[in-house]
């Protein structure tokens, strides 16, 4: 039997961050250095003529929060609500910050204390939607979505917020709707048509191809997409299609294994190129030495080419990596009666 790489990617880019982000070092100058990009000069300049404006340190926070520097970006939002705590954009800018520190309790009590200062905060109240949604506090998380789009029903984010609870709820009709919603109301939502291409692809559903294809469209640099329709096409028997999706991936990403990986799987399965299955197998391995699937399909197609000494190689080697991988076991005892006729 062979192993199909059939990994979907879930997507959560919609929310604020990874939750266990890693700290990112100082790599921004700090504002006595000369060398700053203009935009931090500038603020630097400001800040030294007017050190007491709340309102600068905010804005310097939210730069080095562009560049995920969360050591400065803390230091300047702490600045700010030192000089000023009763502005809610202010702890919003606080709880990005904690939450690309892993910090959650102390991105939802900043988050809280937005929502005390301004009740009507539509960015808070869709931040504690997401922040409950990673705790999967799902109740809170429909609770806040509400209030938002009762602030304002045209409101893509938050139909998505709701759409990822439903999917994690396991009701993909909700899920579905919802995720359409968003895509109807901002037709460059990208995330939203992904989600939709991969709850159609769960379907067994032609429609998935679709709303990957205008993913694609909608962000031509990023790979998740390709690789879900690559995926998609290649679960249609659509190989020609499948095929022409992996190799545009492969530009954008070269060292996306998987991608090397199926393009070996269609070569050994559906075209029955082995030479070229074994190129694309390489390449996989080349990327992952640990890369066990690989190693087993190169494997067998050295044994369909004939070339028993590789093939026990390879089978001996995802046995090395994984000692009960099954399929390499039986490939060996069928070389050993080959071998033996």
């Amino acid at each position: 039997m062979f192993i199909y790489q059939t990994i979907l990617i879930m997507i959560m880019a919609a929310l604020l961050g990874a939750c266990q982000s890693p700290v990112q070092k100082n790599t921004v100058p700090h504002e006595e250095e000369q060398t700053a990009e203009p935009e931090l000069e500038t603020l630097n300049k400001k800040i030294r003529s007017d050190s007491l404006n709340p309102g600068l340190y905010y804005q310097r926070s939210k730069y080095f929060i562009r560049l995920k520097n969360v050591n400065q970006a803390l230091s300047d939002i702490n600045r700010a609500i030192g000089l000023d705590d009763r502005k809610a954009d202010y702890f919003v800018a606080l709880s990005d910050i904690y939450l690309a520190m892993g910090r959650i309790p102390g991105c939802l009590e900043a988050l809280k204390r937005a929502e005390e200062l301004d009740p009507l905060n539509n960015e808070a109240l869709l931040k504690l939607a997401e922040v409950y949604l990673i705790l999967k506090e799902y109740q809170n998380t429909f609770e806040y979505t509400k209030r938002a789009l009762d602030l304002d029903r045209i409101n893509p984010v938050a139909h998505f917020i709701r759409g990822y609870a439903y999917m994690e709820l396991g009701d993909t009709s909700l899920a579905i709707r919802n995720f359409q919603v968003a895509a109807d109301q901002d037709q460059q939502y990208y995330n939203a048509y992904v989600e939709l291409g991969m709850l159609y692809m769960s379907q067994k559903n032609p429609l998935a191809t679709g709303y990957l294809q205008t993913a694609t469209t909608i962000e031509p640099n990023r790979k998740d997409a390709y690789y879900l329709l690559g995926l998609a096409y290649q679960e249609q028997e659509n190989i020609p299609k499948a095929i022409e999706t992996y190799d545009k991936l492969l530009i954008i990403a070269p060292e996306f294994k998987e991608a090397h990986y199926n393009l070996g799987y269609i070569h050994l399965v559906y075209t029955n190129d082995f030479k070229t299955a074994i190129r694309y197998f390489d390449q996989a391995i080349a990327i992952d030495p640990t890369y066990t699937d690989a190693y087993f399909n190169r494997g067998y197609s050295y044994e369909l080419m004939g070339d028993y000494g590789n093939a026990r190689k390879d089978y001996l080697k995802t046995l090395s990596i994984h000692p009960n991988y099954e399929n390499s076991i039986i490939g060996l005892n069928r070389i050993d009666s080959l071998e033996g006729l």
